[in-house]
């Protein structure tokens, strides 16, 4: 087999910077791979844009010569390199990089699986994952999927008879849990006539359509009941919104502003500048950011909406908002080469999501705020545990909620394509979501490292209480503005403060795509950003 050189076209390009700067190194190590005769005459073309090329390759009676297929060899060579290259703990796993046999190996995704870093008590990298689907979990990713458009979360109420009930956290806008009029605080209890339990729930995600029937949590006597309504619902594929809710509270002469947001993916920035610049010309000094359904996303938006969060003053000097660190190989590299690994808060931002190649500013949608007080979960993962760990050397963030998941890596979105010139057919569309950074804010901490943020003030989230994201009355919000002032006549019930999350076990759901992401864009245009 022969690899070839040639040059990468520029749509391609994975994290501008990150690309230019590694693709070079990652050429060279790749070649002392080869045919030393191959080097002298391949080193001229190793330029900054230079890429690696994969062609065919056969015995000499033309036959395929090894014994796994030929998509199975490729993705074999595929993972190895990658790994080896850009894998923040590549020293860690050496020995089991080392025995991976592309030639005999049958499962490079499992083996992608089995040697991400670990250690005797588990795994360490939990994130870190090769597929051979690329564009689904791409798009996916992007917040598009084959969705009924709700965020759930099970409960088994009932250890007997193994009764679980599904209750809805949210429901995006125009998806068909919102057409079929579902929302917070509704209680799934049957699928397709049957009780829901622990063997059947898991088809809530998987079903491509389904009937339920509804209930309701009673606070009085802590019970559930059935309301006698069943609806049916067909999953589409379509874009899901993650801003949720975004209001203005006023009391004390001030104003506070609330947004809820679920994902950072790309399509959502334009209305992420628009509502921001709402909160600025109503005179928002304070924000409640709920970001407790939100696992991540990518780097990119989680950088323009930290431009917009952080104090004026900060973003208009450029100071630093986050750091880096990745393997000892591509550190000394990026060090000789003078590159700098962090990142400082901008204003202007050019990226490319799909097709569209996408020009944004940020320079008039600065809040001004002072304080920021967030909501955090279990549900909290990655971009959105960076972005509170990043702003924090600049302003008060306080945390309300539960702890957080604890995904304290950045990883970069790697198509097979994205890494060679030329790919065969056979492993185009496979990737590799890989590990290539630790994150760190300006002053060199990560908050989040290893077990997640730890709230300030702990407060269990209740979505079988039924009050909607954004209602004052939401026991996470209600902390959150009762401590920037606001005055309740009531007092929480006792059955409020009561934990429901205590009296049920939480069963473990399926996460989207997103969930523990925070991913350098895969396709960066125009002035370098990051």
């Amino acid at each position: 087999m022969e690899p070839t050189v040639g040059p990468m076209p520029c749509c391609r390009m994975i994290s501008r910077v990150i690309f230019v700067w590694f693709n070079s190194l990652y050429m060279v190590c790749m070649m002392a791979k080869m045919n030393k005769k191959l080097v002298s005459g391949l080193l001229s073309f190793v330029t900054l844009f230079g890429g690696m090329g994969l062609t065919s390759c056969s015995d000499e009676d033309g036959g395929w010569p090894y014994s796994v297929s030929e998509e199975t060899y490729y993705a074999n060579r595929f993972g190895k390199d990658v790994m080896n290259m850009y894998y923040l703990w590549n020293a860690e796993i050496a020995d089991d990089l080392a025995g991976w046999d592309v030639e005999t190996n049958t499962d490079p995704i499992g083996t992608v699986d089995r040697i991400r870093y670990h250690d005797s008590n588990g795994y360490i990298d939990k994130w870190t994952m090769m597929t051979d689907d690329m564009s689904s979990f791409v798009s996916s990713v992007g917040g598009v999927s084959t969705t009924f458009g709700w965020s759930l979360t099970v409960y088994l109420v009932n250890q007997e008879t193994k009764q679980c009930a599904a209750v809805v956290n949210f429901v995006h806008d125009d998806t068909p849990a919102a057409r079929a009029g579902l929302k917070r605080g509704d209680i799934l209890l049957s699928i397709d006539g049957q009780p829901l339990t622990t063997d059947n729930y898991l088809n809530l995600y998987y079903n491509t359509s389904l009937s339920t029937s509804l209930g309701r949590y009673n606070a009085a006597d802590n019970t559930i009941y059935d309301v006698g309504k069943t609806v049916e619902l067909t999953a589409v594929n379509m874009y899901e919104d993650p801003v949720l809710c975004d209001s203005v509270y006023e009391f004390n002469g001030k104003k506070v502003g609330y947004l809820a947001y679920s994902a950072f993916d790309l399509t959502s920035i334009s209305k992420l500048i628009a509502v921001c610049k709402d909160f600025k010309a109503a005179g928002v000094r304070e924000l409640v950011l709920d970001l407790r359904y939100n696992g991540g996303g990518y780097v990119l938006t989680e950088n323009v909406l930290a431009s917009m969060l952080a104090p004026q003053q900060a973003v208009a000097s450029g100071q630093v908002f986050e750091r880096e660190v990745y393997n000892n190989y591509l550190t000394e590299y990026l060090q000789k080469q003078g590159a700098s690994m962090e990142t400082c808060f901008a204003t202007g931002y050019t990226y490319q999501n799909g097709d569209e190649v996408m020009s944004v500013s940020t320079q008039d949608a600065n809040i001004g705020l002072e304080k920021i007080y967030a909501l955090i979960g279990t549900g909290s993962a990655s971009a959105s545990e960076a972005l509170l760990g990043g702003l924090m050397p600049y302003m008060d963030v306080r945390l309300i909620g539960e702890q957080s998941s604890g995904k304290y890596c950045t990883g970069m979105m790697l198509a097979a394509e994205d890494a060679y010139n030329e790919v065969p057919e056979a492993i185009r569309n496979w990737g590799l979501y890989v590990m290539i950074s630790i994150y760190q804010n300006a002053a060199g901490e990560t908050p989040c490292m290893p077990d997640g943020l730890r709230p300030d003030v702990g407060v269990d989230d209740e979505p079988m209480l039924a009050y909607a994201l954004g209602d004052v009355n939401e026991p996470l919000l209600r902390q959150a503005l009762t401590e920037a002032g606001r005055a309740y006549d009531d007092a929480p019930s006792a059955v409020q403060t009561r934990s429901l999350t205590s009296r049920y076990v939480q069963l473990p759901g399926v996460q989207k795509p997103v969930f523990g992401k925070r991913i350098q864009q895969p396709v960066s245009v125009g002035p370098a950003v990051r």
